[in-house]
């Protein structure tokens, strides 16, 4: 009885205080919208790059004019290249070779005499390109082109295995191009810099809440009221458990309170999974807890302690990257030996919707360093105790 009474005395008292109530639910708030605004082109899944249509200049060098290379022809006309290349037919090579000098075309194929004749009697299909200027121009026909090739040499090796018949099956399916527009992520999840700071404001934030730990032990042995309290019928443990038990609750509902108001106000996306993130933040709200309590425990004024909880608490959001991106080799090796990197790296996955086996060596982890630290708090109180 004594413990809850302590703890509901605790919760009155902290939510009397509107400067905490500003620092714990606003402050987070405000810093994810202006790091996730301002930085968004620096965290987080970019936006896929367009890819403007490159003029390719085409010269026919047999006697068929427009008409020499069928195949070619056909291939520049499917849908998906005429999305990506525009094809223009030039009379010469001297001709195309002045437009790539003068910029008028980006790229420039050379169809030899015969083409289409050499590639149904079984002969490899090959053509000349010149590059222009432009990189990409030369990188976005040069992989169309490449395909195309490549499809045709396949159907020349499959008719060679099984026989001349096989050549006009070969020539009729020369219009699948082989060239699809995609992206390297189609059909995952990506995440933002709204989430990637949310998820990180909400770590540091919870770490803060070792401040209000600290504020709390110190406060009543500054302010005498500790004494006051031995004197009642009242064990020093039910006074430690009932304000450990208050500020935890206190930090649960900034936890919630984060998540929601982020997801209302911002649009940030948590993940599929919201058991498993609430359970990655209930343990980081008890190692915060339990690395507070030992530093209070083994500090002589509540500046001291304060100090320490600050620097470790800014200290390790910075070497787990979630401050700024750092190097994956540095945050996975120095960054490794903070809270926030594997309660950071299991949010974002959540936020990817990876699979459970993925989040499991995260939350193992935590939960070692959750009991950890827990255990050495009972053996800390054991020896130095909650005093005036």
């Amino acid at each position: 009885m004594n413990t809850w009474i302590i703890m509901m005395h605790e919760l009155r008292r902290l939510f009397r205080s509107r400067t905490m109530l500003l620092n714990m639910l606003l402050l987070p708030l405000v810093l994810i919208f202006l790091l996730g605004a301002s930085l968004s082109g620096v965290v987080g899944a970019k936006e896929a790059a367009k890819i403007e249509p490159v003029r390719v200049a085409v010269v026919n060098t047999g006697d068929g004019g427009a008409e020499a290379s069928v195949m070619t022809k056909a291939f520049l006309e499917t849908p998906e290249v005429k999305d990506i290349l525009i094809p223009v037919e030039t009379g010469s090579r001297e001709a195309a070779e002045s437009g790539l000098r003068t910029g008028k075309y980006a790229y420039a194929v050379i169809v030899p005499p015969g083409f289409d004749q050499g590639v149904q009697r079984g002969g490899q299909a090959e053509l000349e390109f010149i590059l222009g200027k432009d990189h990409t121009g030369n990188l976005v026909a040069g992989t169309a082109f490449d395909n195309f090739l490549r499809e045709l040499n396949y159907k020349q090796a499959v008719a060679v295995t099984l026989g001349p018949q096989a050549l006009t099956a070969s020539s009729a399916s020369a219009k699948n191009t082989g060239v699809v527009l995609g992206e390297l992520n189609n059909g995952g999840k990506t995440y933002t810099a709204a989430q990637f700071y949310a998820a990180s404001m909400l770590l540091m934030f919870l770490l803060y809440s070792g401040l209000t730990v600290t504020g709390s032990l110190f406060g009543d042995r500054e302010n005498r009221t500790l004494l006051r309290i031995n004197s009642m019928p009242v064990k020093d443990w039910q006074v430690f458990v009932g304000k450990m038990l208050g500020v935890g609750l206190v930090s649960i509902l900034q936890c919630l309170a984060i998540i929601l108001l982020s997801d209302w106000l911002f649009g940030v996306y948590w993940g599929n999974r919201p058991g498993l993130l609430l359970l990655f933040c209930l343990l980081m709200i008890i190692a915060s807890m339990t690395l507070s309590v030992l530093v209070c425990l083994f500090s002589r004024t509540s500046a001291t302690a304060a100090n320490m909880i600050s620097v470790l608490t800014v200290g390790m959001t910075f070497i787990s990257g979630g401050m700024a991106p750092l190097p994956d080799s540095w945050v996975n090796s120095v960054g490794a030996f903070t809270l926030n990197h594997w309660a950071q790296q299991a949010i974002i996955r959540m936020m990817l919707h990876s699979g459970l086996e993925q989040l499991l060596p995260n939350l193992w982890v935590m939960c070692l360093i959750s009991a950890v630290l827990f255990g050495a708090v009972i053996v800390s109180y054991r020896k130095v105790g909650y005093h005036a």
